[in-house]
């Protein structure tokens, strides 16, 4: 798949075990492309591999001085170095490639075909720097290796060796680097040789070894070798999310794209595609922004257990209750809506900025039904325009599926409402949405979060009325008199079920800028006033009404002065 300056428009190929991956340079195509380039598996796991080759005494590396890394590398030194032809089944050739560089954790070796070619002292001198000491983000006092080793672990020590390699070549094919997990064995003992080193491969292809995507392209493969070594069965979406968070951290994520324009595409299925890549990170950073940081993404890394059951069992670890499930329904949330302001600040991500993400049917006139299914562990997003009166929303999902159904009220000057949608256990439920009452629209956020199996859905929208059968959904409402009002209104309110009611007040940028309520109300009609201050600016505010975190309700007062 694709990596670099251009638009997205390739897509980088899986590489064939846990943590081979290839990263993609640019191309200048109009639309995505999927590579079908596959690099080979290794024959078993890698712990029995190895066990079998200490067994049989072979687990010991290769005693030609020419073909492996000499005891203590030093700059100028040189040897030959198996690289790889992936244009189409693997081909090694034998090639002298030097040590140009070494820093405190690191040898920089380019094949001596590229130097001052495609590559010079100035790249390798940038490379050093920025994987030993520094990086572009907000970590800027860190270096690739601090970053990546302190989130994810410490790198393999196969060769004995404190430094890792960092191998440059021209690639020749729409690739930007690699990590081969045959550098992980005795050359001779697998079926692709070895060059017994803890290693990586980056390109030179693009004249650019040093450029800041290259260097997070140098993260991200780096986080892949750290991987392997932590737990070399994780499935590829789990490493390669987190390779690209790795790239994030170094301050140079990739470009999002794909995903957002088609978000039914199962986070748990990778297919080497520019979207798997996206859908991918963007969990990872959820999940770090959302659930802990550092220490989770850390024993995500280093818990045995793979695929989704990993994230379960790191979160478990670090002590959060929410189920999985229920993180992947609010991250779907987050992808639409982008907007950390809305409290508790799950539909959001601080530390990128995500491109609007499409919704896959419109409907304007009403009733309006329809039936369709999603991918496990994706998203399908519904908007709903012109509605004159509260729509009545009902679902019915396939009952051996698990979904998280969400309403989201949306409007240029309203502050946006969230509203879930509780579902029985045969996965039907029903809501009348008054709250988004006099919105421009509602988006309605289905997410299918069970492990396997598409899951097929119907619904239904009518306006301004519970649909035949259903039961009909009290509805808390909320005004405010005197409006417009200076300096003293009161908010009156109804709250039509016993629970926690809160209420406040925002701004037109949704900001809150004043709590009025917060405690356990029974079903009953309210009054209480607000006072704006000195500190409050003359202009347009909303109240908004939350009970038992579910019914909401909102109204617009104006502030004279």
């Amino acid at each position: 798949m694709r990596r670099g300056p251009f638009p997205q428009t390739a897509l980088r190929p899986i590489l064939a075990t846990v943590a081979l991956a290839l990263v993609l340079l640019p191309t200048l195509a109009s639309a995505y492309e999927c590579l079908t380039l596959r690099l080979p598996r290794l024959a078993e796991d890698y712990a029995t591999a190895k066990a079998r080759l200490e067994t049989a005494g072979q687990w010991q590396r290769g005693l030609d001085p020419l073909l492996a890394p000499p005891p203590d590398p030093q700059v100028g030194d040189t040897w030959l170095w198996y690289v790889w032809n992936l244009g189409g089944f693997p081909v090694a050739t034998l090639k002298p490639a030097t040590v140009r560089g070494m820093g405190d954790h690191c040898y920089v070796v380019v094949d001596d075909d590229e130097w001052n070619v495609t590559m010079n002292q100035a790249d390798v001198d940038r490379i050093v720097q920025h994987f030993d000491r520094e990086s572009i983000g907000g970590f800027a006092g860190q270096g690739i290796w601090d970053l990546n080793t302190s989130h994810f672990g410490p790198p393999p020590d196969f060769d004995g060796l404190e430094r890792v390699f960092l191998f440059y070549y021209r690639f020749n094919i729409a690739a930007d680097g690699y990590f081969w997990v045959f550098d992980q064995f005795p050359d001779g003992t697998q079926s692709f040789a070895s060059n017994e080193c803890d290693v990586i491969y980056l390109a030179t292809d693009s004249g650019q070894p040093a450029s800041d995507y290259m260097l997070a392209v140098m993260a991200h493969e780096f986080e892949h070798l750290i991987h392997f070594n932590q737990d070399p069965n994780e499935v590829a979406w789990v490493d390669e999310g987190l390779a690209g968070l790795a790239m994030w951290l170094f301050g140079r994520p990739d470009t999002i794209a794909g995903f957002n324009s088609q978000p039914d595409n199962s986070l748990l299925v990778w297919n080497s595609a520019w979207a798997d890549y996206i859908k991918t990170y963007l969990w990872s950073l959820y999940i770090y922004e959302q659930y802990g940081g550092r220490e989770t993404i850390w024993d995500v890394v280093h818990d045995p257990a793979t695929s989704m059951y990993g994230y379960k069992a790191a979160l478990a670890n670090q002590g959060y209750l929410t189920p999985t499930e229920d993180v992947f329904g609010d991250w779907a949330v987050a992808n639409f809506l982008d907007d950390t302001t809305i409290p508790d600040g799950q539909y959001g991500y601080e530390g990128d900025t995500l491109p609007p993400f499409s919704t896959f049917i419109t409907h304007s006139t009403y009733p309006a039904e329809f039936s369709t299914s999603v991918q496990p562990h994706a998203a399908d997003y519904v908007r709903l325009l012109n509605f004159s009166g509260p729509p009545h929303i009902a679902f019915d999902g396939a009952n051996a599926r698990d979904f998280r159904v969400t309403l989201l009220a949306r409007d240029p000057i309203l502050p946006t409402i969230v509203q879930p949608l509780d579902l029985d256990d045969a996965q039907d439920g029903a809501l009348t949405f008054a709250a988004a009452t006099g919105y421009s629209q509602v988006v309605i956020a289905i997410a299918n979060v069970s492990l396997a199996g598409t899951g097929i859905y119907n619904y239904r929208v009518t306006e301004g009325t519970t649909a035949a059968g259903d039961v009909p959904q009290l509805a808390a409402s909320l005004s405010a008199y005197p409006n417009p009002f200076n300096p003293r209104t009161v908010f009156s309110f109804t709250v039509p079920q016993a629970g926690e009611v809160v209420l406040t007040v925002h701004d037109v940028r949704g900001r809150e800028v004043a709590r009025l309520l917060h405690g356990q109300r029974e079903v009953g009609r309210y009054e209480t006033a607000w006072e704006a201050d000195a500190t409050v600016p003359a202009g347009v505010y909303f109240g908004r009404l939350t009970v038992a975190g579910r019914e909401s309700a909102v109204c617009k007062v104006t502030v004279v002065k």
